[in-house]
């Protein structure tokens, strides 16, 4: 039997499954096409390995920022550098790094931490009005407190993150969203009173009011200060979703991802958004590209079946697409890229074998003998001895 006839017969069946997840993201927040200046480009191309190399981190947090402009970067490093000779000029003491942290956080609240928006995501939203939340009084206290020798890490959790300093010979946390929040973990008490703010009434006595911090740490992870400039991209992502451009979200997501690998405060977003732009391409017939989306959604969340249902309808109408465009090159990568998440089960497998009848019939008939050959060796590195193909070799 013809294999697109057969195809066709079960597609008008084929619907994508909807996941109804509600979005939590951060709970503060709002390809390369869409890094329109070349400083962004720039700077994805450095993070691709996940290292920053050409970019210096205070740098990558401006252009996450929106400082995507030469001039408009080199202000805001000005800004900073000014910030940083400010600090340092207090005479802080080298010998007692405890004191002399609290001191830089004690200022930054008093100068530039002044108010507090769940919306402030970004380093510039400080210089230009004085406003931050977690993320963004977190970078900027942790970069500045780098820069003056004082090595920083963060906590990821999946609605909050704070400052934590690795070798001041014990724990410090730094909650950076109050001006009391330098060495928090001294009054556990009031410290999970505090964090009762970011959970809803149900929630915090579904968890106990006692143990919201415990809650919190069990979720989340320690992260370094590349992987916290991530949550500046995911920012950008959040506001674009919001928009419903969810082309530019999930671009910013990727270019997130590059930074964090893992971030506890953005899975239910990702998770959302990799339905909705995915979807958005099923509708619009662009089914390689939804195939893309829903694969990577498998790659990140491979115990969720409905993202692998919608990879495989996805994919069986793409290599429909590409059987009628008669363009092997892009049914083989698909194939490839399909086999290599190890979704199909026997019958689907099959289905292959059947789609491989019709190339070769077609090649058979308007290829050259090599071409020919080269595509019943790839189908026998696939399914090694074969019956089915073995007559063709």
């Amino acid at each position: 039997m013809h294999i697109l006839s057969r195809t066709m017969s079960v597609l008008k069946a084929m619907k994508l499954v909807k996941l109804y997840i509600i979005s939590t993201l951060f709970i503060f927040q709002p390809g390369l096409a869409q890094f329109r200046s070349a400083i962004e480009r720039d700077l994805r191309r450095d993070i691709e390995d996940n290292v920053l190399d050409d970019f210096s981190l205070i740098e990558a947090a401006f252009i996450l920022s929106g400082a995507n402009e030469t001039a408009k970067l080199n202000h805001y490093l000005e800004w900073y550098n000014q910030l940083l000779d400010t600090i340092k000029g207090y005479n802080l003491d080298r010998h007692d790094r405890i004191a002399s942290a609290s001191r830089v956080f004690a200022y930054l609240h008093s100068s530039w931490l002044i108010t507090y928006k769940e919306e402030a995501t970004t380093l510039t939203a400080i210089a230009d009005e004085k406003r931050y939340n977690c993320v963004a009084g977190t970078i900027l206290y942790n970069l500045i407190c780098q820069d003056l020798g004082w090595p920083t890490e963060a906590f990821e959790t999946p609605t909050h993150t704070y400052t934590i300093f690795p070798d001041f010979g014990h724990d410090i946390t730094v909650e950076n969203t109050s001006s009391i929040g330098f060495n928090i973990m001294r009054n556990l008490h009031d410290y999970n009173l505090y964090l009762q703010q970011f959970y809803p009434e149900d929630q915090r006595y579904q968890i106990g009011l006692d143990r919201i911090y415990a809650h919190e740490n069990s979720k989340g992870r320690k992260i370094n200060n590349t992987e916290l400039l991530g949550l500046l991209a995911y920012n950008r992502a959040y506001f674009a979703n919001r928009e419903k451009n969810y082309k530019k979200a999930y671009d910013f997501v990727l270019l997130a991802q590059m930074f964090n690998r893992d971030s506890r405060s953005n899975y239910n977003f990702e998770i959302n958004l990799y339905y909705r732009w995915g979807q958005q391409l099923f509708e619009r017939q662009e089914y390689q590209k939804a195939f893309a989306v829903f694969a990577d959604a498998v790659y990140r969340y491979w115990e969720n079946d409905d993202f692998a249902k919608n990879c495989k309808i996805s994919f069986d109408l793409a290599q429909r697409d590409n059987w009628q465009k008669r363009d092997w090159g892009s049914f083989q990568q698909l194939t490839n890229e399909m086999l290599d998440l190890n979704l199909l089960d026997e019958s689907e497998l099959d289905g292959l074998k059947g789609y491989m009848v019709n190339w070769i019939h077609l090649y058979e008939h308007t290829r050259p003998p090599e071409e020919l050959n080269a595509m019943t060796s790839y189908w026998q590195q696939v399914f090694p001895g074969d019956d089915l193909l073995k007559s063709y070799e």
